[in-house]
C-alpha cells in the first residue's frame, strides 16, 4: 500500500504528463500544418517522457543504471529545444533554418564531456557505481544550457522587430516568458550543486516550471501559436457549406477591391467586425478557402503589391514599406525576405 502514496514531487509530475499528453491529441488532431507543428510536437513529446521518468523512477529505476542518465538528458534538451520553438514562434511562417538546428548537439556533447570528466576520478565505475558523474552532468548540462540560450542572441533582430509589430506583440511576449522559465530552471540546477538547494528541492521546483511550460501551452500557445500555423481544422475546401464560401467571396472583394491590407493595424478582430461574424468563422473560412492563416494572407498581398512599385518606381523602400501596410521597414523587410528570399533592395536591384 505504501507504493500507492505518491510524493508532491511524483503527483505534480504525473500532472505534467497529462498536460503533455492533453497537448500532443490536441497537435495530433487538429494539426493542418504538420511540417510546422513537427518541432512543437517533439518538445512536448521530450517534456511528457521527462515528466514520465520523473514520476516512475521509484517504480522502474532498478531497471536500468542508465535510467537517472535519461532523466537528465531529457530535461536538459527542454533549452535547445525551447531555442527551436522560439525562433519558430518568431518567424511563425516558416520552420528554424537548418543551421539552427545545431543546437540540439549541445546536450550530446555535454553528456560526453561529463563522461570525460568523471572517468578521470580513479572512484568511478562508470556506469555502475559513479557518484562524480551526477555533479558532472549537472555542470556540463548548464554550460549546453547557457550555449542554448545565447543562440537567441543571434535572433535579436528578430524579436526586435517582432516587438515593434503590433500584431506580433503576443508572440514576444510568449517568447521572453519560455526564455525566462528556461533560464530559471538553469539557474535552479546551479544552486542545487550548492548546500543552499538540496537534490529533491531542486528536483521539485524543476518538476514545477515544467508544468508551468505546459500551462503556458494550454493558455498563450493555443491561441497565439497553433492559429498562426493554421492547426485548426483538418477540412477542405469542398467541405465549406454555402454561407462560409459566400463569406469568402466577400473576404475576397475586400481583398482586392479594398485592399483592406493597407491598413497596417487590420487584423482578424476588424474584418469580424465588418463581416459581422465571429473570429472562429473568419479563422475557419480563410483556412479552408485560401488555405493559410490571416496574417500570412495578410502580408502576401502586401508584399505582391510591394514587388509592383519597387518593380516599377523609384520610390524608397521605406515609403513603399508603408504604402504597402507594414507599419515598420523592420517588418517589412524581414516578411519580404521571408515570403521572396531575397531582400528588397536585392529585389530591385535583381529587377
Amino acid at each position: 500500500m505504501d507504493q500507492l502514496r505518491f510524493s508532491v514531487a511524483e503527483i505534480l509530475s504525473l500532472i505534467g504528463l497529462a498536460q503533455c499528453l492533453y497537448v500532443l491529441v490536441y497537435m495530433a488532431f487538429r494539426s493542418g500544418d504538420l511540417k510546422r507543428a513537427l518541432l512543437p510536437f517533439c518538445y512536448f513529446s521530450v517534456l511528457g517522457a521527462a515528466f514520465f521518468f520523473d514520476f516512475s523512477q521509484r517504480f522502474l529505476a532498478d531497471m536500468s543504471v542508465y535510467y537517472e542518465i535519461i532523466q537528465w538528458f531529457l530535461w536538459f534538451m527542454g533549452p535547445p529545444l525551447s531555442v527551436l520553438l522560439v525562433i519558430q514562434i518568431a518567424c511563425i511562417h516558416k520552420t528554424p533554418n537548418f543551421s539552427d538546428y545545431g543546437v540540439l548537439f549541445v546536450v550530446p556533447l555535454a553528456y560526453v564531456g561529463a563522461v570525460f570528466m568523471a572517468l578521470q576520478d580513479r572512484s568511478c565505475l562508470f556506469p555502475i557505481n559513479c557518484t562524480v558523474l551526477h555533479e558532472w552532468l549537472v555542470i556540463t548540462g548548464l554550460i549546453a544550457g547557457a550555449i542554448s540560450m545565447a543562440a537567441i542572441w543571434g535572433h535579436k533582430n528578430m524579436l526586435t522587430t517582432l516587438y515593434q509589430d503590433k500584431a506580433g506583440k503576443d508572440r514576444y511576449w510568449l517568447i521572453l516568458t519560455l526564455v525566462f522559465i528556461n533560464l530559471l530552471f538553469l539557474a535552479v540546477m546551479l544552486v542545487s550543486l550548492t548546500p543552499v538547494l538540496s537534490h529533491e528541492d531542486a528536483l521539485l521546483i524543476r518538476t514545477l516550471l515544467g508544468t508551468g511550460v505546459v500551462y503556458l501551452a494550454g493558455t498563450s500557445l493555443f491561441r497565439i501559436y497553433p492559429q498562426s500555423l493554421i492547426l485548426v481544422n483538418r477540412g477542405k475546401k469542398e467541405d465549406m457549406s454555402a454561407e462560409e464560401l459566400a463569406l469568402a467571396q466577400r473576404i475576397e472583394q475586400l481583398l482586392d477591391r479594398e485592399k483592406i491590407y493597407h491598413e497596417p493595424s487590420y487584423g482578424r478582430a476588424e474584418l469580424a467586425r465588418e463581416l459581422e461574424v465571429s473570429e472562429t468563422i473568419i479563422s475557419k473560412v480563410i483556412n479552408l478557402h485560401f488555405g493559410k492563416s490571416f496574417p500570412q494572407l495578410l502580408n502576401e498581398r502586401r508584399v505582391e503589391d510591394a514587388k509592383t512599385l519597387i518593380r516599377d518606381t523609384n520610390v524608397p523602400i521605406k515609403i513603399i514599406a508603408q504604402e504597402a501596410g507594414f507599419n515598420s521597414a523592420a517588418s517589412f523587410n524581414r516578411v519580404f525576405r521571408d515570403i521572396t528570399g531575397q531582400s528588397p533592395s536585392d529585389y530591385r536591384t535583381s529587377k
